[in-house]
């Protein structure tokens, strides 16, 4: 197998993940909202975080739990998720995701 050149990895775009560009969706949404109507700008970035956090995706099923968990780092990074809120959130997720692996397994049908 071979392994792509490093002028193909570099010129390939970074893919983006979806849930984090909901969520951002409804920040900036959020914002605009707020603008536009002159509200103060500590209002406007508080309305964009609270938008943001509701556009999480739900902590049910591996894929879900994994999106929310780049949602949360995402806005760690942009200021949209508070240090201080960060470990409850990512605490949630740690609590789902062991919540998966204790599922039982569906039990495989035989035929007779």
């Amino acid at each position: 197998m071979s392994q792509p050149s490093p002028a193909a990895v570099e010129s390939a775009p970074p893919t983006r993940n979806a849930a984090v560009q909901r969520c951002c969706a409804a920040r900036d949404l959020a914002r605009a909202e707020c603008r536009a109507r002159n509200a103060e700008k500590f209002e406007t970035q508080q309305q964009g975080a609270k938008a943001f956090c509701d556009a999480l995706p739900d902590l049910s099923g591996y894929e879900n739990i994994r999106d929310f968990i780049a949602c949360i780092s995402h806005g760690l990074l942009s200021g949209d998720i508070s240090t201080i809120n960060s470990p409850q959130f990512l605490y949630a997720a740690q609590v789902a995701i062991s919540a998966l692996r204790l599922e039982p397994k569906e039990k495989k049908q035989t035929s007779a």
